[in-house]
């Protein structure tokens, strides 16, 4: 059961990565862009990181490394385990707040996309983070309200 647990958990990873590439391809706008990976990613680390996700980390790194970039095997793999484990540490350091919560989301897009920061370093890709980050930390929110509401407990 455990081992159907963490396949399910892999596809479900490898899935919503190739969700996010799909949207990066059909999108016009190709610097401010939807980062569904993210989203769940960030989801994880902060409401249910635990060991059991780390294999989806990895596989799913190597995924993303074998088919859609030229870098080493599991460099993908490292950023999205290290991005799990310090969004993790850092959230549960912090106190609950909505703005201390953005800003570990800002840190997760800037650990994400750290090559638009090292490749070129200006004014411009800083902005760029910036509301990369804005634009999904409104649809996490969405999303983590959906999931938090429970049908059985309203009154109709």
């Amino acid at each position: 059961m455990i081992i159907l647990k963490n396949l399910s958990y892999i596809f479900l990873f490898i899935f919503v990565m190739i969700l996010e590439l799909l949207f990066g391809i059909f999108t016009e706008f190709t610097d401010y862009r939807l980062l569904p990976f993210l989203i769940l990613l960030f989801y994880i680390s902060i409401n249910k990181f635990s060991n059991s996700f780390v294999f989806a980390y990895f596989f799913a790194g190597i995924y993303y490394d074998l088919f859609y970039t030229s870098n080493y095997f599991g460099t993908t793999s490292v950023k999205f385990i290290l991005l799990g484990i310090v969004i993790n540490y850092v959230y549960e350091k912090l106190d609950n707040s909505l703005y201390s919560e953005y800003l570990v989301f800002l840190l997760a897009v800037i650990i994400y996309n750290y090559e638009i920061i090292i490749y070129s370093l200006s004014l411009y890709s800083f902005i760029n983070i910036f509301l990369i980050s804005i634009i999904n930390y409104f649809l996490f929110k969405l999303i983590n309200i959906t999931l938090k509401r429970d049908v059985f407990k309203k009154s109709i």
